[in-house]
């Protein structure tokens, strides 16, 4: 009987180790399936409100249709993208694209034990940490410190405000397979905006080739699009000619030139004679707005505009979204059509908003303004004769501090998304990529004057006065029962 019982034992000792192994090795099985699946396809799941660790429907239609091999290639070994969490959103993001497209290759170079991997690219100027994409028709270098956003802190601290990785790295993909790049001078000289960074930034990150351009000695006719912000300094007669020339484009027409205005320009007589051709007007003062729901926080001279043309507005993916135009000069329509120009109002401060002369005084108040809304604030004027099937334009818009980082940054506005879309129309790019920055921090929150006062009344009063009240309720019922 003794020995019955051993043998049961042991018997079941065997089928306990027996067990064991095969659990062990089904769990080494599933794990090893698991990781060969995650290398093929998105297993995990984001559950952060804006999907910032997922690429948008925008990139996945474009994998979804690319037909051309692509390498991605990131100049850091893989095991450094940790910590940060905007590293690891960076690397997550990234891990998505070859499991999105059987065309994408996606690899990690320790760039400081594979120094020679430079030497295949003697064009690039590469440093550890950027991303290359390399395609059919071209090789495009995406510096680290573009995949992101930034803002100062309180103490002047540079702080990542958001990632562009998935912005910038499909609209490379686009460009890598594209013939055709459209170019886009920023002009330099004459004391132009130093504010540009996040310009040049978002524009090259959405397929744009973007370069800065001296306007005096610069070669004009090499670019699609030139952008002028808010030279503090008239321009010379020659420059201006060279306007005349680069629009003109010997009669083939096609450019486009882009000039942002501010409150804070002295006059510039001879721009505002070039612009008077081309049927705009740029008033004298700053622009300011008395409705609150169209003010930005509690600051008048920071209005938001409202889209009096539909065309750019329904590009946008959320319309309801505004566009901010700080410290902004006013605008006005000199024709609507002459000289085969037609002249279009693209966005308009309301009729609430009103103009302070540059030479008022401290005492000046709103009742004393002589030039009040609905006024201009986005104006384009298009050129196109009989003969010619293209058109260039003169696009003029009231602040030059919608182009400035802060604007252009800010995911709770349009700014960028909207001049992003007038730029991808007017230079007819049927391959145009717009994807917003993602904060990991969620959007800030853009809130007009009249919404913070609202939300001041109910949380300071209405709120507190409901608690006090239901508490005297509740011991009156009391005492009295």
């Amino acid at each position: 009987m003794k020995k019955w019982f051993q043998n049961e034992s042991r018997r079941l000792n065997l089928l306990l180790a027996a067990l064991i192994v095969i659990a062990i090795g089904v769990a080494v099985l599933v794990n090893a399936l698991t990781a060969e699946l995650s290398e093929r396809y998105p297993l995990s799941a984001d559950l952060t409100a804006n999907a910032a660790y997922e690429v948008g429907d925008d990139t996945k239609e474009i994998l979804q249709g690319l037909t051309q091999e692509v390498a991605i290639y990131v100049l850091a070994a893989k095991g450094t993208f940790g910590g940060n969490p905007y590293l690891v959103q960076m690397r997550t993001l990234l891990e998505r694209y070859p499991r999105l497209s059987e065309h994408i290759s996606l690899e990690f170079i320790d760039y400081t034990r594979d120094p020679s991997f430079a030497a295949r690219y003697p064009d690039q100027d590469l440093s550890a940490g950027d991303v290359l994409v390399e395609g059919p028709e071209a090789v495009k270098k995406i510096s680290l410190a573009n995949l992101f956003t930034y803002t100062y802190d309180a103490e002047g601290a540079l702080q990542i405000t958001g990632s562009r990785t998935e912005e910038a790295v499909t609209s490379a993909i686009v460009s890598v397979v594209t013939a055709d790049p459209v170019y886009i001078g920023i002009l330099t000289g004459n004391a132009v905006s130093e504010d540009r960074q996040v310009l040049e930034s978002v524009l090259s990150g959405n397929n744009f080739s973007v370069s800065e351009v001296d306007m005096v000695t610069g070669n004009l006719q090499d670019q699609d699009v030139l952008i002028l912000l808010s030279p503090m300094q008239d321009l010379s007669e020659d420059v201006l000619a060279s306007f005349d020339a680069f629009l003109y484009n010997d009669g083939e027409y096609g450019k486009t030139l882009l000039y942002a205005a501010g409150a804070d320009q002295p006059e510039l007589p001879d721009l505002n004679v070039f612009l008077r051709e081309w049927g705009i007007g740029v008033g004298d003062g700053a622009v300011f707005e008395t409705d609150e729901s169209h003010a930005y926080g509690y600051q008048p001279y920071y209005p938001f505009a409202d889209y009096t043309d539909e065309t750019f507005r329904d590009l946008l993916k959320d319309s309801s979204k505004k566009v901010l135009m700080p410290i902004a000069r006013p605008l006005d329509l000199v024709f609507e059509y002459r000289d085969n120009k037609t002249v279009t109002t693209l966005l308009s401060f309301s009729p609430a908003s009103g103009v302070r002369p540059s030479d008022a005084g401290n005492n000046f108040t709103a009742d004393q303004a002589t030039v009040r809304g609905p006024i201009p604030a986005a104006v384009m004027s298009t050129w196109q004769t009989g003969e010619s099937k293209n058109f260039s334009n003169v696009i003029v818009t009231a602040s030059a501090a919608a182009f400035a980082s802060s604007s252009l940054s800010n995911p709770s506005i349009a700014n960028a998304e909207y001049w992003l879309a007038i730029l991808n129309t007017v230079t007819d790019r049927g391959d145009a990529v717009s994807i917003e920055a993602k904060s990991l921090a969620g959007n800030a929150l853009t809130i007009t004057t009249g919404a913070a006062r609202m939300w001041s009344v109910i949380l300071c009063i209405v709120i507190p006065a409901a608690i006090l009240l239901t508490g005297i309720a509740v011991y009156v019922k009391r005492r009295y029962q």
